[in-house]
């Protein structure tokens, strides 16, 4: 039995475009099936971490907690229904941390309801914190719905549960009262020097199963001080003025990876601060900081962290310090390289600070990934011009998926670019309906770019390069393929087929090259204008893909792939 029991919801596509998805395809069986070549490509699934913070939050409370991340798994009603009426806690939290979440939270919260009508359930995550209002509106079988960050929320409604006292003045939270939805104000937000570490029951649940667990999530710090108009992170609730952006000691962050490091196996960490670097000097001070603990005491991690480009860390020796540290790669919030783009959005950076991240990352062999944005309501054919000229310029095409830079702003409840669209378009949602349709239809905005030409563009634009990208994703499996068919034929005597996989290295190679080709031809037709714009250079960019397959792989990647597949059943087939 446990007193509280957290559930992380099952990703489900909902037709939207989504920022956040992690794209589980399979579930833990077949993860163990898979060739331990093939399982590099799963071991970066992220856990939930705010789910995370406030099961080690409650249990440091005193409080039992059952935490359950439904990410690679199916589980039917009736398991969630069991799973309630075995455990039967006080207290059920169901996470939506994301748009994809939201279909699934509403399937559990009805499963909780089915196993026992009198639990307390609370949704919440970081999807709520800017819905809460509208979700406890819409799913009013919810007790409450928390918003912000949820530590002492959760733990302040379970001491009022457990004292018997009114649980609607604890802070952070909206609930119905009468006959409309009130909240009981900000949320107070923990000292993240005091805070518990996370707890990490997905990595002891993939232990248990024989999953390996190289990879952890955690963080050091919490807010940013920006105000880019695209992002929430500025409008967080329950921040006071002049602590906006919030840090953990270096010793207890490095303190915390030795432990995953022993108890995990962890040599891989995602730290998801919204802002890793913080602000200038004091971004410096707190990542050169945690850098240099992590070589202090020798302690061999690799990392991926966030950050702007007006950090301190966008300084030679600070990047080499991070570097010797572990940091591997980076997202580096540049979105654009037009200066009234970056204007409009309220980057609060220059592109010349984009210019010099850009040369430093390059030049101090850091894996850069530039956080892009192509295209905003405001967007002209000429900025669209400036994005590419600094993509060229700056080489940062050559990333580990080019085709990510054809992107489009996603006007997110929360923004000050929601609240800036005034005529927002239907949304488009396949196949959901009931109270998950109508809070997505308005978590988000979707718009017209007031240019008709940069509309026209991004028809093409998008509609294509997806394809490329899903390939790009789908490139591993492939290669796999080839390579089982190799092995089966060399033990035969047969001639291998490295052809094929010399063919495959180079049509990732020129991706790049195929991008820079992609986007101006586009602008050029842009330029030009006329009728049908975007089916006609839909059509061309769709021809320009399949030269670039012919030329690299002598076929169609479609039929490229058709033929690795045969090579494969012709491997069973002889096997067998």
């Amino acid at each position: 039995m446990a007193d509280v029991v957290l559930l992380t919801p099952r990703e489900i596509l909902t037709g939207f475009a989504s920022i956040n998805n992690q794209n589980v395809l399979i579930n833990d069986e077949e993860y163990l099936k898979l060739d331990p070549a093939m399982r590099l490509f799963y071991e970066k699934v992220r856990e939930n971490l705010g789910l995370a913070c406030i099961a080690g939050q409650l249990r440091s409370s005193g409080y039992s907690v059952r935490a359950l991340n439904l990410h690679g798994r199916n589980p039917s009603d009736e398991v969630i229904t069991d799973l309630v009426r075995r455990e039967r806690p006080s207290f059920v939290g169901i996470s939506i941390m994301y748009d994809l979440h939201i279909v699934d939270a509403v399937r559990l919260l009805r499963c909780v309801r089915a196993a026992d009508p009198a639990v307390f359930v609370a949704i919440g995550g970081a999807f709520c914190t800017y819905n809460a209002k509208f979700i406890a509106e819409r799913i009013p079988e919810a007790d409450c719905v928390a918003f912000g960050e949820g530590e002492l929320t959760v733990q302040g409604l379970m001491d009022a549960l457990a004292a018997g006292r009114d649980w609607r003045t604890v802070p952070g939270i909206y609930y119905w009262r009468g006959d409309r939805v009130r909240s009981s104000g900000p949320p107070k937000l923990p000292d993240l020097n005091a805070a518990a570490w996370p707890a990490r029951d997905v990595l002891v649940n993939h232990r248990a199963q024989g999953i390996r667990t190289p990879v952890a999530s955690t963080y050091t710090s919490r807010g940013c001080h920006a105000k880019c108009t695209f992002c929430y992170v500025p409008r967080a609730p329950g921040a006071v003025a002049g602590q906006a952006w919030r840090v953990r000691s270096p010793i207890d962050v490095v303190d915390e990876i030795e432990f995953l490091q022993r108890d995990f196996g962890t040599r891989f960490l995602w730290f998801n601060d919204d802002n890793f670097g913080g602000a200038f000097q004091d971004g410096y001070h707190h990542a050169v900081g945690f850098a240099e603990e992590l070589l202090r005491r020798d302690v061999r991690i690799n990392f991926h962290c966030e950050f702007r480009v007006d950090t301190g860390l966008i300084d030679r020796e600070a990047l080499r310090t991070l570097r010797r540290a572990g940091m591997a790669s980076a997202l580096l919030g540049m979105e654009t390289g037009s200066p009234s783009m970056a204007k409009r959005i309220r980057k609060g950076t220059t592109i010349d600070y984009n210019t010099d991240a850009a040369r430093l990352f390059q030049e101090e062999r850091i894996e850069l990934e530039p956080g892009w944005i192509m295209i905003d309501p405001g967007s002209t054919v000429d900025e669209l011009w400036e994005n590419l000229q600094f993509i060229v310029a700056t080489g940062i095409a050559v990333s580990e998926n080019p085709f990510s830079f054809v992107s489009r702003a996603i006007a997110l409840r929360g923004t000050e670019m929601y609240d800036k669209i005034a005529d927002p378009l239907p949304p488009e949602i396949s196949g959901v309906d009931g109270p998950a349709g109508a809070v997505l239809s308005e978590a988000r905005r979707d718009y017209r770019v007031v240019d008709e030409r940069v509309e026209a563009i991004w028809h093409a634009w998008s509609a294509v390069s997806a394809e490329v990208s899903d390939r790009k994703e789908e490139l591993p499996f492939v290669a796999q393929l080839i390579v089982d068919a190799t092995r089966t034929r060399r033990a035969r005597g047969s001639e291998g087929l490295r052809p094929l996989l010399s063919s495959l290295r180079g049509w990732v190679a020129d991706l790049p090259v195929l991008l820079i080709a992609f986007l101006n031809h586009a602008l050029l037709r842009g330029d030009e204008g006329g009728p049908r714009l975007g089916e006609r250079l839909e059509e061309e960019l769709r021809a320009m893909v399949e030269r670039y397959d012919r030329d690299h792989l002598g076929r169609t990647y479609v039929e490229f792939v058709e033929h690795a597949k045969r090579l494969c059943a012709e491997r069973e087939a002889v096997a067998g």
